[in-house]
C-alpha cells in the first residue's frame, strides 16, 4: 500500500466510536481532545450548547431529559450514487410531546423508526419493520 496515500476507518460503536488512519504502512488510532483512544457515543443538549462524547457522558446523570438514548439501525443499505439522497427522514412531534422518528430507505422501502413518550423514560421500542 506504498505510496496509496492515506486511508481512515470509523468504528461508530453503540457504546464508544473511535477513528484511526492508515499512513506509512501503520495504523494509527487518533486520540480525541481529552486524550483517549475511544470516545462514548453519547450526545446532549443543554440550553446554551451540544455535547459530544466525554461532555455528554459526563452530563448524563446530572441532565438525562436532554441525553440521547435511543437508536435504531438500517442495515445492508446498497451505495447510492454521490448527491442522491438515500433516505427520506421524518421527525414528528406531537400535541402531548410524544417524539416520532423514522427512516425509509427509498431503494428498498426498507423502514425504521423509534418512539419515546413525553417524559423520555419509557421508550415504545424499536421496529422492525413497518
Amino acid at each position: 500500500m506504498a505510496g496509496a496515500g492515506h486511508a481512515i476507518g470509523i468504528d461508530l460503536g453503540t457504546t464508544y466510536s473511535c477513528v484511526a488512519v492508515w499512513q506509512h504502512d501503520n495504523i494509527e488510532v487518533i486520540v480525541n481532545d481529552q486524550g483517549n483512544r475511544t470516545t462514548p457515543s453519547y450526545v446532549a443538549f443543554t440550553n446554551t450548547e451540544r455535547l459530544i462524547g466525554d461532555a455528554a457522558y459526563n452530563l448524563v446523570i446530572r441532565n438525562p431529559t436532554n441525553t440521547i438514548f435511543g437508536e435504531f439501525c438500517l442495515n445492508d443499505i446498497p451505495p447510492a450514487p454521490q448527491g442522491v439522497p438515500k433516505f427520506d427522514t421524518c421527525f414528528d412531534i406531537d400535541e402531548n410531546g410524544i417524539l416520532s422518528v423514522s427512516a425509509e430507505d427509498r431503494s428498498t422501502g426498507q423502514k425504521k423508526g423509534i418512539t419515546f413518550n413525553s417524559d423520555r423514560r419509557n421508550c415504545e421500542g424499536i421496529e422492525t419493520l413497518i
